[in-house]
């Protein structure tokens, strides 16, 4: 996974934000496929009918809008 430059999808994203939040490698947290399944995670934002999805991840709680902005809470 790229450490430099846009991520490259949703869920590089949301890793990236939150190993940038916990101050460690995206190597060092739990893959983000045991909580959320990362093809149907890009599918529901991607939708036109979708205002929000939000799920646990790593202690945070994320929040993706329709647009695909990412915001972590806690």
């Amino acid at each position: 996974m790229p450490q430099c430059g846009e991520p490259e999808s949703l869920t590089e994203e949301v890793i990236l934000q939150v190993a940038e939040s916990e101050d460690t490698s995206p190597m060092e947290l739990s893959p983000l496929a045991e909580v959320i399944d990362p093809d149907a995670l890009e599918t529901v934002v991607s939708s036109d009918s979708v205002i929000e999805v939000s799920f646990r991840y790593e202690g945070y709680t994320v929040i993706i809008d329709r647009n695909g902005n990412v915001t972590l809470q806690g």
